[in-house]
Order: structure tokens, then sequence, then C-alpha cells
């Protein structure tokens, strides 16, 4: 269980341990899982979501030693590691889940090591097993522009409706960002808007000028005064609402089975295919690592290969 509280103007993380005994061990474990937990907040900027899936791996990890009666006299090995992934390989856990573990683990020897609480780090010399990456699903921009013209503009939820269509694939913001949005965050005369995201990072993304008619049009026929799409009691729409009206659109469009994802994977797609550079697109995107933006220029190239056989003369 996690516990986020305030102290002095600062959100503060703390680990509470219920069934482990972290005690025993030949240094204060549970001081030292929230100490490392707090670091995760405070310097890296995690989301408190990203904190639990770190705060679970350790448990479940410690959990494992205790139900095999590790001795807890004894330093953590290599070993007490690689016998838990394989546990988790054995109950038939998925390798993303795996890996997920390995991480959260080897980033928190990592601590342990530099803090000076372990001699040599046990998970130093892991390699993490390469995930296969699958290519996200991507619209075509007629299967785009069908989706984005079905709800009917003449009433009031449709005209919302079209305007959160058109946000998403404008901008590329993730449904968190989108539903989270604020008046405040819009600057429609200048042409952009701020996007909070993951770690509470700032991010600036032009608006084009379709998306900024339909948001004036909006605009003027609601009074809106804090999130732009509000709900009940004062609060934002759900992740729920614009999962069913996409699911809804697309098959009205007569489009395959789609996400919201799949919008924000066809706003950098269809950038890349128009020229737009890696870098920036990184930077509407929100990804701290070009790394996990560079799984679009996959799409790009297979697009411009089927292009090239399709029509150089010479090509079959």
């Amino acid at each position: 269980m996690i516990n986020f509280i305030e102290v002095n103007g600062d959100l503060q993380v703390f680990y509470l341990v219920e069934s482990l005994n972290f005690l025993n061990y030949n240094f204060n474990m549970h001081q030292y899982v929230d100490l490392f937990l707090q670091q995760l907040m405070v310097f890296k900027g995690l989301s408190p979501r990203t904190i639990e899936s770190y705060a679970s791996d350790i448990n479940n990890f410690f959990k494992f030693l205790d139900e095999n009666n590790k001795d807890k006299s004894k330093e953590l090995t290599t070993e007490d590691f690689m016998s838990f992934f394989e546990h988790l390989q054995k109950e038939g856990k998925e390798i993303t889940t795996i890996v997920r573990n390995m991480i959260s683990l080897r980033q928190f020897t990592h601590f342990l090591t530099k803090e000076g609480l372990m001699e040599k780090d046990p998970l130093f010399n892991i390699t993490l097993p390469k995930l296969k990456r699958s290519l996200p699903d991507v619209l075509s921009e007629e299967e785009v522009e069908s989706l984005i013209n079905i709800p009917d503009t003449e009433t009031k939820k449709g005209l919302r409706d079209r305007v959160i269509l058109e946000l998403l694939y404008a901008t590329g913001m993730r449904v968190s960002e989108l539903i989270t949005l604020k008046l405040i965050q819009l600057n429609i005369p200048v042409g952009f808007v701020i996007v909070r995201g993951k770690g509470d990072k700032e991010r600036v993304i032009p608006l084009g000028e379709e998306a900024i008619f339909w948001l004036k049009k909006y605009l003027e026929d609601n009074q809106i005064r804090d999130f732009l799409f509000p709900g009940k009691k004062g609060k934002h729409i759900t992740r729920q609402y614009v999962w069913k009206l996409i699911k809804d659109c697309a098959i009205k469009a007569n489009i395959k089975s789609i996400s919201p994802h799949s919008i924000r994977h066809s706003f950098a797609t269809h950038l890349l295919l128009r020229g737009a550079d890696l870098h920036s697109v990184q930077l509407m995107l929100g990804h701290s690592d070009i790394s996990t933006t560079e799984i679009y220029t996959h799409l790009t190239k297979d697009h411009l290969k089927s292009v090239y056989y399709k029509f150089h003369p010479r090509a079959k």
C-alpha cells in the first residue's frame, strides 16, 4: 500500500509494509524502500501510478523470499533475484511483466549500492531480454476524416464529441491529458495548447486551423470556466466516455476496432509521412526517449515501400 501525503507543500510518499517483515534484514529495508520511492517521485518526476508499480514489484520480490525462507542475516544475491524471475516465468507471467520486474528491482539495487547499503550491485551485469515491439494500429487519413465527421455538430453533445476527436488527432495527446485539459491551457489566438503529461511535465503543441475552428464554435456555445470538457459534479469527462465515443464512431464509419491511442499513433505517423522530423514528433508526443518515437519510422518505411512497389515500373 502506498500513501501520498503533503509535507510543507511537498508531496511525500510512504511505503507501508503490511505482510512482509523487511525489518529483520541486515538493514532497515522498510526505511530504504520509502526513500527509494520518494526519489523516484522527486528526482524522476514519476507518476503515483508508476511508483505504485515499482512498490508492487519490490513487495512481490520480498514476499517470494519470505515464502522460500531466505536467510535474512545474509545479503541479497544475484541468485535470489534470478530465482524470483524464474518463479515469475513458471507462473506464466508475460515477458513484459517479467522485464518490468527486472527493471524495478535493478533500479532498486542500484539505489541500495549507491547509498552504500550493499557492497556490490547483484543486478549490475543482468541483461534485459529484448522485447518484440508490435507495430501500433494506424488509420489512413481518409479513415480519420470519416471518424471525425461522424458526430452531429448541430447538437451540443455532437459538437463536444467533434471537438474531442479534432483535438486528439490535431495534437496526438493521450486521453488522460485530454480529459483533464483546462480552458487556461488553450491559447487560441496564437494557436497552441499546453499539455500536462506524465510526471506533470508540460509540453506545447500547435493547433491546426480545423481544430481552432471547432474549438471556437464549441466555446461560443458553452460557458466553460475550468475543464474544457466538464462532466458531472464539477469534474471532467471520463476516459470511458472517450473510449465509447471512438468505438461508436468507428462502427458508424465502418472502421476496424480502434482505441484512442490509435488516433495518437495516426497523428505521429501522418506527420512523419508528410516530412516532419522525428525530434519534433517526439516533443509533441511527450516521449522522454526518442527510441520510443522511432517505432513510427517502421510504419513510414513500410508505407514508402508499398508505394514504391505499386508505382515504380521496374519494382516487380
